[in-house]
């Protein structure tokens, strides 16, 4: 008897920049919990005294790949990147993307609650 495993397609994933007409909405959706964890998180970094300048800590800030050839925004309830390109003055960052705005995303947190 052979067995043979299945193929496994691997995705094509690329960091390309959001096309200047991609519409991000404006809402995230949050539950009640989410900013205070959120807060906790980078108020602790910033009194251990490890919050830089060239750092990027967000939250329900759209992160950017493209997976097969499709554009993929997923906004995690907090993320951290170690090192990003600076934007021009008056630019607001609505979105990061991976090697071109900067270093790979480090650590990602969503949040999970269940209610008893």
């Amino acid at each position: 008897m052979v067995l043979e495993a299945p193929s496994i397609k691997t995705p094509s994933v690329t960091w390309e920049p959001l096309p200047a007409n991609f519409v991000l909405p404006d809402d995230p959706v949050e539950n009640i919990q989410q900013p205070s964890l959120a807060a906790g998180l980078t108020d602790a970094l910033g009194a251990a005294g490890h919050i830089q300048s060239e750092m990027l800590i967000g939250s329900n800030l759209g992160l950017v790949a493209t997976v097969n050839k499709k554009i993929v925004v997923k906004a995690p309830d907090w993320f951290y990147v170690p090192q990003v390109h600076p934007l021009a003055a008056g630019v607001i960052r609505r979105s990061y993307t991976p090697n071109t705005d900067g270093a790979n995303v480090a650590i990602v947190m969503e949040f999970l609650f269940f209610l008893y």
